[in-house]
């Protein structure tokens, strides 16, 4: 019997087609956790990583935990918010993974979000100077610039690393993280990653 090439294909070339978008709506449906730069897409990582925390040893500003409870139990977190990142030379987090879980980036910083100032909290805006936030951004971005001995976040340049809200001195901070949405993580998934 003769065997339809056309077909057997068409086949091959969807397989690969149905296991991304199958992959993608497994990432959607699982609980979304801010990982460690480099990370490979939500349902991947968790298929991929150890747990072993090599990555959170090599963070050497400890801004790496690990997930106590849940699917993710183990698994390598950040929050910004409480720790910053600091974009370190040769990204020793990515490069202590040998799971493949995080790849080193390419690039000398990684968007985790944004950050806005919360003026009520903020010094400045009640009088006294401060500038604790200033100068503090990764690749000489210059996020946070001051107006008026105030200071101003150009949010398309922000990285969300979280410096500034570590430097920030009140309670509470003056300076607040945004992650970045849902739809800049899919379209990140979906880009074509070093392997």
């Amino acid at each position: 019997m003769p065997v339809d090439l056309g077909r057997r294909n068409w086949l091959k070339n969807l397989l690969p087609q149905a296991v991304d978008t199958v992959a993608t709506a497994v990432s959607q449906a699982l609980p979304h956790h801010l990982r460690p730069p480099g990370a490979v897409d939500e349902a991947s990582f968790l298929a991929l990583c150890t747990r072993c925390n090599d990555c959170v040893t090599a963070c050497p500003p400890r801004a790496i935990f690990t997930l106590n409870e849940g699917v993710a139990a183990g698994t390598p977190v950040m929050a910004p918010d409480e720790r910053g990142c600091l974009m370190c030379d040769g990204w020793p987090c990515a490069t202590a993974c040998g799971s493949g879980a995080l790849r080193v980036p390419e690039a000398s910083t990684v968007r985790f979000g944004t950050v806005s100032i919360r003026r009520e909290h903020c010094f400045t805006f009640r009088g006294p100077e401060c500038g604790a936030c200033g100068g503090l951004c990764p690749d000489s971005r210059k996020a946070i610039t001051f107006r008026l001995s105030r200071p101003s976040v150009d949010e398309e340049a922000c990285v969300g690393c979280g410096k500034c809200i570590d430097a920030c001195p009140t309670l509470p901070k003056a300076i607040v993280f945004h992650e970045r949405n849902v739809v800049d993580r899919i379209a990140d998934s979906a880009a074509p990653t070093a392997g």
